[in-house]
């Protein structure tokens, strides 16, 4: 288990809170360390805002573990997700923090639903949920991809193709939730470059929709607890900046 002054040097280097943001995130790489060398955990396939950030450099905390599981038929779900959670968390407690699975941790219609906290030292416990969505036996291969951090060693993990994952966060999570978090997501991924041109071209058919939408929003009250300070500047105005995100993207498609 890494020290109180690390979380704290670490809290201060990234420009955000020890807790939750820095002792969450800590306990995300120590879930995906631990979960990536058990067998068959090739078939859950890490995605969502958290991949963004750990496998992508995106500059947003993120609170969730999203996974899209293959090759695993659906009556046998609840079995696989949940025993390899366990042997997570099992995995977890030996480093020497305590873990404490939610009542709630349950099957889902789309796949599986886990919920823990997590106690670091003195911090209060920190709570992460895990969402699996079963894609009901169909076989993707992931891209592997290694993992360099400041919390624990180096490590390898399974995560969605790119495409996927941007298909994912802005055809389906962004336009079905409206969350503050998508509309970010999406700004990062565009400035990543990870926006294929075919995506370039099915955005440009949702770019007043998504620009409404964003007006709405107050996302210096919503995003402000997850960014660093760094990027507090870019979220003061962040439909307008999103605004012209899009249309330089959409002229280049």
């Amino acid at each position: 288990m890494i020290t109180n002054e690390t979380i704290n040097e670490l809290a201060r280097r990234y420009q955000t809170s020890a807790f939750p943001n820095i002792v969450r995130e800590y306990i995300q790489h120590l879930f995906l360390a631990s979960l990536y060398v058990l067998p068959g955990a090739e078939n859950l396939l890490f995605k969502g805002g958290t991949a963004l950030r750990i496998v992508y450099g995106s500059p947003r905390f993120s609170e969730d573990l999203d996974f899209s599981l293959f090759r695993i038929p659906p009556r046998d779900t609840k079995q696989f997700a949940e025993g390899l959670l366990i042997k997570v968390l099992t995995e977890i407690e030996r480093s020497g923090i305590k873990t404490d699975l939610h009542e709630k941790s349950r099957p889902t219609d789309g796949g599986y639903f886990g919920a823990a906290n997590f106690s670091v030292d003195q911090f209060p416990p920190a709570s992460v949920e895990i969402n699996v969505s079963a894609r009901n036996g169909k076989n993707l291969i992931g891209e592997v991809d290694s993992v360099a951090n400041e919390f624990v060693p180096t490590y390898t993990l399974f995560h969605l193709p790119q495409d996927y994952i941007v298909e994912e966060k802005v055809f389906g999570a962004l336009l079905e939730r409206k969350k503050p978090r998508d509309f970010y997501d999406l700004y990062f991924m565009m400035r990543k470059g990870m926006v294929s041109p075919g995506n370039r071209a099915r955005l440009a058919d949702y770019t007043e929709k998504i620009l409404t939408d964003a007006r709405q929003i107050n996302f210096d009250a919503e995003l402000g607890a997850f960014l660093p300070a760094s990027q507090h500047m870019i979220i003061r105005n962040f439909p307008q900046t999103l605004e012209q995100e899009m249309h330089r993207q959409i002229s280049i498609s």
